[in-house]
């Protein structure tokens, strides 16, 4: 055995390597220790943490660096933390920290319940004053022993929370600074990708790998992340509380001229989204409301300062708000752009970033290490593009149907009916809920549906139509993992309908225990954003960057549903024991450019009429 493989064993938490895992640790070792990017894909269940981690802390010995591990939501944090658990039940210990917004790691319940900017506040206050215990608590202790003991007995993230609420002391507090000496930080993007956000902790890039998982978001992450909403319910708030608070006639008059010009122009604007939910915006012609932005600022402080003398217990106005906004807006960074946005709630001004290299070339670029790893990782030219990267990467992708034996599932292509946004009316909903129906009662097999829909306005249109024998569970804003695994506990048999790239889609397991709760993935058409001025202004950036329009179209447009399609089949396949159905409900699944794709990544691809879809559903289901 070479000195490489036995470092990096050393840090492997198992007693050998899984197929695939051994590739990808050296992979990633050798991308490393020649200073280039890791791109590594490959299906859920290979054990790319357990690899990914290995590789870099056998690296970060060599070379004394620090291992970020950064994912999308918190619930995938999981996975790390419970890797360098089994690592610690082999004797090798690996001190790490995990950092979570404030609010999911504050020990006083009362506090935490608040709305984010409110809990902020309160939390600053409470801690400048020394009326928050577990921060007072930091002082007595010693930050190495309580890391000790807290990482040895907690399994989780709430076990890790809970841990250091028991031992009297802030778990964010405690978390940020003993990063500077724990060998893995495990957070989301948030605390890399971001800028001028309120939660910051120090991180030197320069001496970090960075392991980012499920890889194919960052650059929409990246995007929301450094965007700054205006809500025009906040304008119409802080008016309310301008004439409320502000006892002086002229400051007060000033700030409400500000206030009804911005509302005017949102409202006049909003005509304009009749047909669309976003449109581009000059962002001179907003900043010209901000002439006079010192009444905004001096009727803040005047609104907070009236609050506090009537005993407000925590004095927010929304007016912070546009404070925020206004800060934002004035930097006029590249890269970002003005739009006007429509959603449930109302209209909003949006300063929202159009070119995530802006932020993340920085990043990738001066980082010791780094490694973009995901199921479902987008073309090369994608990732290097949107990112920015200019160092050399290295590659490493592993197919689905290298892991998946063939006989464990099988892909039937229906062309019947369509979700194209040219073709949709009642009619073709009703088809749909049709075939659906037909399906499910044909589907014998005592697992659960996940059907997949490209929007929630699809969804709901198809669910109407539904034949009244299907049981079903709909997303919804309030629905959970957790509620809907309990409800599939006591009955296998649903249909569930949930959204591409939602939450009941990304990053989700559906299993209790070893056992795989799902049968069978319907990809209810094709997931493909809807054209707008933003999407629009991000294929110029590519177009101008890889000098091809077409690859930027496919890139800015195509690949986003490929590769929520190929996260959608990922809910079924958790392990190369996994057994399955797939159906692509859409005629569009026979163009050559998409057939080709799904062709080469299933290597099965058969198109059905709709007696064959219910022959095969009856009698190819994988037992």
């Amino acid at each position: 055995m070479s000195g490489i493989e036995s470092l990096i064993r050393r840090y492997f938490p198992y007693d050998t390597f899984r197929k695939y895992q051994w590739e990808i640790a050296k992979t990633i070792y050798d991308a490393l220790s020649s200073g280039r990017v890791a791109l590594i894909e490959a299906p859920t269940g290979v054990g790319k943490t357990a690899s990914a981690l290995a590789a870099s802390l056998a690296y970060s010995e060599e070379s004394g660096t620090r291992a970020l591990f950064l994912v999308r939501t918190k619930n995938e944090a999981q996975a790390p933390i419970r890797e360098l658990r089994r690592l610690r039940d082999r004797g090798v210990d690996v001190g790490y920290a995990v950092i979570r917004n404030r609010p999911d790691m504050c020990c006083m319940v009362s506090t935490r319940r608040l709305p984010y900017e409110e809990f902020l506040e309160e939390c600053r206050l409470l801690r400048s004053s020394d009326e928050c215990p577990y921060y007072t608590g930091m002082r007595r202790i010693n930050i190495d022993n309580v890391m000790t003991y807290v990482v040895d007995k907690a399994g989780n993230i709430n076990e890790y929370v809970s841990s250091l609420c028991s031992s009297g002391v802030c778990p964010y507090e405690v978390s940020k600074d003993y990063l500077e000496r724990a060998r893995v930080g495990i957070m989301t993007y948030y605390y890399v990708f971001s800028i001028s956000k309120p939660e910051t902790v120090n991180i030197d890039i320069k001496n970090s790998v960075l392991i980012i998982d499920e890889a194919h978001n960052l650059p929409d992450a990246i995007s929301s992340l450094n965007t700054v909403n205006l809500a025009l319910t906040s304008i119409t708030s802080s008016m309310a509380e301008v004439k409320r608070f502000i006892d002086d006639e002229e400051l007060r008059n000033r700030t409400l001229r500000i206030l009804r010009s911005l509302q005017s122009y949102m409202v006049k604007l909003g005509k304009v989204l009749e047909e669309e939910n976003m449109v581009s915006l000059e962002l001179g012609d907003v900043l010209q409301f901000f002439e006079d932005f010192q009444a905004i600022s001096e009727a803040y402080y005047e609104i907070i300062k009236k609050k506090r003398s009537v005993g407000v217990p925590i004095p927010y106005t929304p007016l912070s708000r546009i404070l925020d906004f206004h800060k934002a807006i004035l930097n006029k960074v590249s890269g970002f752009g003005m739009f006007l946005t429509r959603d449930e709630q109302g209209f909003s001004l949006v300063y929202k970033c159009i070119d995530p290299s802006i932020i993340g070339s920085p990043v990738l670029n001066n980082a010791n290490g780094v490694i973009l790893m995901s199921g479902t990782l987008p073309p090369r030219d994608y990732v290097v593009g949107m990112l920015g990267i200019n160092r050399s990467v290295l590659e490493h992708r592993i197919g689905f149907r290298n892991y998946i034996r063939p006989e464990n599932y099988g892909v039937f292509v229906y062309d019947g009916v369509t979700t194209r946004y040219a073709e949709r009316d009642e009619e073709e909903y009703a088809k749909i809920a049709n075939v659906l129906s037909r399906i499910y009662q044909a589907f014998t097999l005592d697992k659960a549906i996940l059907s997949i829909f490209p929007s929630y306005v699809v969804l709901k249109a198809v669910r109407k139509y539904l034949s009244p024998g299907v049981k079903y569970i709909m997303e919804l804003g309030n629905t959970s993992i957790d509620d809907l695994i309990r409800e599939l506990r006591n009955d296998r048999r649903r249909l569930i309908m949930a959204v591409a790239g939602g939450k009941l889609v990304e990053g989700v397991e559906y299993r209790l225990g070893t056992e795989n709760l799902l049968g069978l993935i319907i990809i209810v058409g094709i997931p493909y954003p809807e054209p707008n001025d933003y999407l629009d202004s991000v294929m110029e950036i590519l177009a101008a960057r890889l000098n091809d329009r077409s690859l930027a179209w496919e890139l800015t447009y195509q690949w986003p549903a490929i590769v929520r399609i190929k996260q959608a089949v990922g809910r079924a396949f958790r392990s190369e024991n996994d057994r399955a159905l797939v159906i692509l409900m859409d005629r569009r699944f026979r163009e050559n450019r998409l057939a080709k794709i799904f062709e080469d990544y299933f290597g099965k691809y058969v198109i059905v009429d709709d007696e064959e879809l219910i022959n095969k559903i009856m009698h190819s289901t994988p037992q």
